[in-house]
């Protein structure tokens, strides 16, 4: 009996699934059964992403640069794909083909949105509200040295930003003088804020899901606040805030 498209089309989700939930813990074993996918689900776009990701976590990103630049060759609008692309150029050193990548995930993200009717307005409320919340249960000493550090919420990371090689999926960015900075006897003149980013932190999180969103804004945040106290990516990752 043939088999619906349907059917395919869940048989190769299903695939994946399994993929990622190897992958953290046993690359070899994710890209094992990526690599022995059954045909028909082994053309899948996002089959072929997940063996992509496989192959960067087992063997490295060289490994799997060929597959990803095929891919998007055949699939130009899979921004996922063009992402993990630009990720893997940028581990290779090669900057400028990585930026030209992260714009063109930054156009297919903003066109998605606009074609889901995503506006700025749909979650900026739940956002701003959780930020405000986040900063009132810090401690006193803590809440008092980052009063003066204004929280923005942005849709998304501009072109000009990404240019600079900045993800275009960030969910939120420290920029300016950190505490220290803004302490010592030559006081950087540079405004310091935090970015909260409304588009990717909805994307990242399902905005239906108030509890899910909250907490996301949340963790995005207090790794914001992190930065701004000096603290680098591993000790904010040793915190659960990476």
């Amino acid at each position: 009996m043939p088999v619906s498209s349907d059917e395919l089309e869940d048989r190769a989700l299903d695939l994946v699934l399994e993929v990622e939930e190897r992958l953290e813990s046993n690359p070899l074993a994710a890209l094992d059964i990526a690599e022995h996918a059954p045909p028909e689900s082994a053309i899948h776009p996002e089959v072929r992403l997940a063996r992509a990701r496989a192959l960067v976590a087992a063997k490295g990103p060289d490994s799997a640069r060929v597959l990803l630049e095929r891919l998007v060759e055949e699939e130009p609008d899979f921004a996922e794909a063009r992402h993990v692309l630009a990720l893997v150029l940028e581990q290779l050193g090669e900057h400028e083909a990585a930026i030209r990548e992260l714009l063109v995930v930054r156009r297919l993200d903003e066109a998605s949105d606009r074609q889901e009717g995503f506006t700025l307005k749909d979650v900026d409320g739940p956002i701003t509200a959780t930020a405000e919340a986040v900063l009132g249960g810090l401690p006193d000493r803590f809440k008092k040295l980052v009063a003066d550090v204004p929280i923005i919420v942005e849709e998304r990371p501009s072109e000009d930003l990404v240019r600079e090689g900045f993800d275009p999926r960030s969910l939120g960015l420290f920029s300016g003088p950190t505490h220290a900075d803004r302490s010592g006897p030559d006081v950087m003149p540079a405004p310091t804020r935090i970015v909260l980013y409304a588009a990717n932190l909805a994307a990242f999180a399902d905005p239906r899901d108030a509890e899910e969103l909250r907490r996301e804004v949340e963790i995005t945040l207090l790794h914001e606040i992190g930065h701004y106290f000096g603290l680098d990516e591993d000790d904010l990752e040793a915190l659960g805030l990476g």
